[in-house]
């Protein structure tokens, strides 16, 4: 593969490449710095965040909006929401992007429970020490671009998981994603020239939402939700895309003011059945 196609590095500038590089080791200070092998992943919670702090800089801006308005303890005064391009299934780049995640779990020992609790971990948003082998560690440490990811954002976790059902995984499990064109066309139906300020303070639920198919483009309007779902794993993957594209939803703060009520919150993960290992699975944003 011609990576020239894939990164298109002539639309950023020498600065802007640059400033990739320096805010990239700057993020990574608070891990004492970036993993120089594969094995320092085990030691570094939070390893990935530097590349994806970095990357967003680049690309799309969401992140240093969000911790703006969590520095300043409010959304009043903020900026409109930066707007995240969704790219449409079936090009190149997304395509490309699909069979990069499949390749990371072309391996043995992989599959989407384990990948999703490596990515949790360098996300550093578990607690949970990484439990695998350092043989699969290192494969997806070689095989994982979190830049194709945010450069050609789309509903990836909810097709990943959607494969592996449909080749075996847990098949009861049955996940049939909607698709994020449809999702996208609802959101923007629904909320058709109403007022972007209004809606920035407003919430945005949804009862059944697999790896985010929905949130992901409301993200675009709303800086609150709330959601759940019977899949565990897929509950997982939900948070995991919000990391990649939606901070607000993967990082909610605390007392944030500004918004039409002024109840906290925070995020909360938990089954509806604590004392049964099946139910439904929610979590609050």
């Amino acid at each position: 593969m011609n990576k020239d196609k894939l990164y298109r590095i002539e639309r950023f500038s020498k600065e802007q490449i640059l400033q990739l590089h320096q805010s990239t080791t700057d993020y990574a200070l608070a891990i004492k710095g970036l993993p120089q092998y594969h094995t320092e992943v085990f030691e570094k919670k939070g390893w990935l965040l530097p590349f994806l702090l970095g990357y967003d800089d680049l690309l799309w801006g969401r992140w240093n909006y969000w911790l703006d308005i969590l520095m300043n303890g409010t959304i009043a005064g903020s900026e409109p929401i930066p707007r995240i391009e969704w790219a449409e299934n079936g090009t190149f780049l997304v395509e490309q992007t699909k069979k990069m995640l499949i390749q990371c779990l072309d391996h043995p020992e992989a599959n989407i429970d384990n990948f999703a609790d490596w990515l949790l971990w360098g996300l550093a948003g578990t607690d949970e020490r990484l439990i695998i082998s350092e043989k699969l560690n290192e494969h997806y440490y070689q095989f994982f671009d979190l830049f194709l990811i945010l450069d050609n954002p789309f509903d990836y976790l909810s097709y990943l998981l959607s494969e592996h059902s449909g080749h075996g995984y847990k098949k009861g499990l049955g996940y049939y994603p909607t698709p994020l064109s449809v999702t996208k066309l609802i959101v923007e139906i629904v909320y058709a020239g109403d007022d972007l300020e209004v809606m920035k303070r407003q919430t945005v639920s949804d009862p059944c939402v697999g790896c985010g198919a929905m949130l992901l483009p409301a993200s675009n309007y709303f800086l609150r939700g709330y959601a759940q779902d019977i899949s565990g794993i897929a509950v997982k993957l939900c948070i995991i895309q919000m990391y990649f594209y939606a901070p607000w939803y993967a990082k909610p703060g605390k007392d944030i003011g500004g918004f039409d009520h002024s109840e906290p919150v925070n995020l909360v993960i938990e089954p509806s059945d604590p004392n049964s290992d099946n139910g439904q699975y929610s979590f609050a944003f």
